[in-house]
């Protein structure tokens, strides 16, 4: 046991145990908001019920929340939640009283999946696979849509399917755009795309987990909510919601300066490709940072969906002024944050550009997506091709970002 909880009237402290302590290259769980301390009177936590973010990162969420409070019949607490919910959740921390009911849990299989995939009703969603195979759905994995932990191939991945009221081919388009991230120097997990019974099941290989499946390795991960320090129910619009600000974070968290270096471009390149691919839904869950065994890093990409409209505002913020739009102008003009060079950066952006508007349309064909459907995906990709149509935008663009810093006073700093 790493460390022990205590709740009382909406405020906790958290204690370390001293054999975790004692424990040779033991790490805090948080190292900002939870550095290690033997302070008889712990680590406060005033905000979200006293709970820290990296516990609230752990805690059944969206759709795993919904079921474990239809199955209890009314609405449980989070300590509730974190103590019921299955250890599928992201990251390396379990809170609860019974550990050995959470060490009995074992995945179940991609075949059991798929099982249940083939024995559908014509009319019901995909997803009613995931409720059956798993007895109504239990899961501590987060978000909105239906998800399951799976053994597959020796590894542990993460299944998605098509939900009632999902646009078409949802796990389709998601394959699609994450396939196209990984091509474009954005690290993403192993991911596969799969057909069983006319159905599409996508899958994404858990980088939180790793070695034997049944009795894996865990990574400490905490989510972009947390290493910002936003309150669990921080409204979209807070300026702390900004790439820029997760940037100045990571500048905390990772120690080793060439990580820092290579982890600060990639984020500039990943709010650049949501934009790009029309994924207005890249909010702080949907980023985070992960502890790889010597060190914090940004964990690989994940949840990256195009809409099925064009997505002008992004849902973080990436421009110092506050500004959410995702035009090329703000995201040329924060390069400098990221220590992105502005040439590297027009270069970069003009070839992912073209690369997504020459690709995204027959990737989702060769993905079975029938060529009469794939048109309604277009607006998704509007930057991407109005960029692509005009390659001489990009530079023209960076010329005036220059003449503005050239006329900045000397010591003037946008960060």
């Amino acid at each position: 046991m790493a460390a022990t909880l205590e709740l009382a009237a909406g405020r906790g402290k958290l204690r370390y145990e001293a054999a975790y302590l004692g424990i040779p290259h033991a790490r805090p769980l948080d190292p900002m908001a939870l550095r290690f301390s033997r302070k008889s009177a712990g680590i406060p936590i005033l905000k979200d019920g006293g709970f820290p973010g990296v516990i609230l990162d752990a805690m059944p969420a969206g759709y795993g929340a919904d079921r474990l409070n239809a199955r209890h019949a009314r609405e449980l607490s989070a300590l509730e939640l974190l103590e019921l919910g299955p250890p599928d959740a992201v990251g390396a921390i379990e809170v609860c009283q019974d550990i050995e009911r959470k060490l009995a849990w074992r995945p179940s299989s991609l075949n059991e999946l798929v099982e249940h995939v083939v024995e559908l009703e014509e009319s019901a969603p995909s997803s009613r696979a995931i409720w059956r195979l798993l007895d109504d759905g239990m899961t501590s994995a987060g978000g909105e849509r239906p998800k399951v932990t799976l053994v597959h191939e020796g590894r542990l991945w993460l299944a998605k399917l098509q939900d009632r009221g999902d646009v078409p081919h949802l796990p389709a388009r998601e394959y699609v755009v994450m396939q196209m991230a990984g091509e474009l120097d954005i690290r993403v997990p192993q991911i596969l795309l799969e057909r069983h019974g006319g159905r599409e099941v996508f899958l994404v290989a858990r980088f939180d987990r790793c070695g034997d499946p049944l009795q894996p390795q865990r990574h400490l991960f905490a989510s972009a909510h947390t290493v910002l320090g936003l309150e669990a129910r921080t409204a979209p619009g807070d300026p702390r919601r900004s790439y820029l600000v997760l940037a100045d974070r990571m500048r905390r968290w990772i120690q080793e300066a060439p990580a820092l270096q290579d982890d600060l471009q990639e984020l500039w390149r990943r709010m650049a490709y949501n934009a790009l691919v029309g994924n207005g839904d890249d909010h702080p869950r949907n980023h985070g940072l992960i502890h790889d065994g010597t060190g914090w890093r940004l964990s690989r990409a994940f949840d990256i969906t195009p809409l099925p409209k064009f997505v002008r505002i992004l849902a973080m913020s990436v421009a110092a002024d506050g500004s959410q739009e995702g035009s090329a102008l703000n995201l040329l003009a924060s390069c400098a944050h990221f220590g992105v060079d502005l040439n590297q950066g027009v270069a970069w952006l003009g070839h992912a550009a073209v690369h997504v508007a020459d690709h995204w349309e027959q990737r989702l064909r060769d993905c079975g997506v029938p060529a009469g459907q794939t048109a309604q995906f277009a607006p998704a990709f509007r930057l991407a091709s109005e960029l692509a149509e005009a390659p001489r935008l990009l530079e023209e663009i960076a010329s005036g970002i220059e003449r503005q810093v050239r006329k900045r006073p000397p010591h003037a700093d946008t960060r």
